[in-house]
C-alpha cells in the first residue's frame, strides 16, 4: 500500500506553521525581556535618586533585586 501524500503534506504544512508560530513568540519574549531590563534599570536610577535625598531611609539594593527577582518568573 503506497503511504497517502496529501497527509504528509498536511503534516509539513502544520509543522512549518508551528515553527513559525514558535520563532514569533519567540521574539516577542526576547523584545519583552529586553523592555523589562530597561524597566528594572530605571527603577534601580529612581531608588538611587531618592536614597540622596536627605532624610530618606529606604531598603538597600539587595532588598530591592530580592522583590524584582520574585517578581519576574522565569520563562526558559
Amino acid at each position: 500500500m503506497l503511504p497517502n501524500t496529501d497527509d504528509t503534506r498536511d503534516v509539513r504544512a502544520i509543522v512549518m506553521s508551528l515553527a513559525a508560530e514558535a520563532e514569533s513568540l519567540d521574539a516577542h519574549v526576547r523584545r519583552l525581556r529586553g523592555e523589562i531590563s530597561a524597566v528594572d534599570a530605571r527603577l534601580d536610577a529612581v531608588h538611587e535618586s531618592l536614597r540622596g535625598l536627605p532624610g530618606a531611609s529606604l531598603p538597600g539594593p539587595d532588598a530591592i533585586d530580592g522583590v524584582k527577582n520574585a517578581a519576574s518568573p522565569s520563562v526558559d
